[in-house]
């Protein structure tokens, strides 16, 4: 059954998957491979989900998922993560925070999925992270929400690839800022780090200077919370999005709402991956390869604004 992101999912206890003699033995094999978080029960991989310190993208596409599943049937035993990562687990009976940098992981042991690979649709199933954050923190803006997610880091090896550029980001502005309040989010601190280097854009002190508000400096209101779950507050509160490929996309592919991205170049697009944004909450997502098909775009944004109004 798709997700319905209008509606709060309480976690239903039902009975969990018994352990089986075949449970116990390859758990038995996985921890004298050296992988003790793998621990199956019934026809489920693991009762703990152990990410790895995968790529953000995989694990909220994936892990997310898969982990509240096993909460609402009352099986999940633990939960193993990255820095900053307890608000995406709030469900968890017991969160571990033990890896300090994201890598890439070909295969993750603990829900048996190797990247890019579609969910197995019986065992993932979203959380409502819009119902549960969106009254988390207090914003005061006098506008609707749009919310810009770039980044500029070294992809596959190469020079940055997928990124919206300053002139664009200038139209943006130009185009929306009298029927939005703009807040734009390019963290370079406060997040965990992947094994690709983050560049510099040059571009915030203008976008400042136009009025665009910068997710990094409004966070310093609301430092009694993680980096994480004030991007989550934000998601929670905006109904228009901007984002491009990567771990950004996921996240915001589990809120309701307009979702625009920028894809040039990446697996998701091969793999089919966008085919299960809809299924993760967003209600209107659309992908493009170019700034100027984005541009024509955000006039939807608009009409979606002004009827809203």
């Amino acid at each position: 059954m798709p997700h319905d992101p209008s509606q709060s999912t309480p976690l239903h206890r039902a009975v969990p998957p018994k352990i089986s003699l075949a449970n116990r033995f390859s758990a038995l094999k996985h921890r004298l491979q050296g992988k003790p978080n793998v621990r199956p029960i019934g026809n489920y991989p693991s009762s703990i989900v152990d990410t790895q310190g995968c790529e953000f993208g995989y694990e909220m596409f994936y892990h997310v998922p898969y982990a509240y599943h096993l909460a609402k049937i009352g099986c999940l035993q633990r939960t193993v993560s990255c820095l900053g990562t307890s608000c995406f687990y709030f469900f968890s009976p017991d969160h571990r925070e033990l890896y300090d940098r994201r890598q890439f992981v070909k295969y993750m042991d603990s829900i048996a999925q190797t990247p890019h690979e579609s969910p197995v649709a019986s065992r993932w199933e979203p959380p409502n992270f819009a119902a549960h954050y969106r009254d988390k923190i207090e914003l005061s803006f006098a506008k609707p929400l749009l919310l810009i997610f770039n980044k500029y880091n070294i992809e596959w090896d190469h020079p940055p690839i997928n990124f919206l550029s300053k002139p664009f980001l200038d139209r943006v502005v130009q185009k929306a800022s009298d029927r939005f309040s703009i807040i734009y989010l390019r963290p370079t601190a406060h997040i965990v780090h992947d094994h690709m280097p983050v560049g510099n854009l040059n571009e915030k002190e203008h976008l400042r200077e136009q009025g665009v508000v910068l997710a990094e400096e409004l966070y310093e209101n609301y430092r009694h919370i993680s980096f994480n779950e004030f991007q989550l507050c934000l998601l929670a509160n905006s109904q228009h999005r901007i984002s491009v490929q990567g771990g950004a996309a996921y996240m915001n592919a589990l809120f309701p709402g307009q979702l625009m991205l920028l894809h040039r170049y990446g697996g998701e697009q091969l793999h089919g991956n966008y085919v299960d944004f809809p299924r993760m909450g967003v209600t209107d997502f659309t992908v493009h390869n170019n700034e100027f098909d984005m541009l024509e775009r955000l006039d939807h944004f608009h009409y979606s604004a002004r009827s809203a109004a």
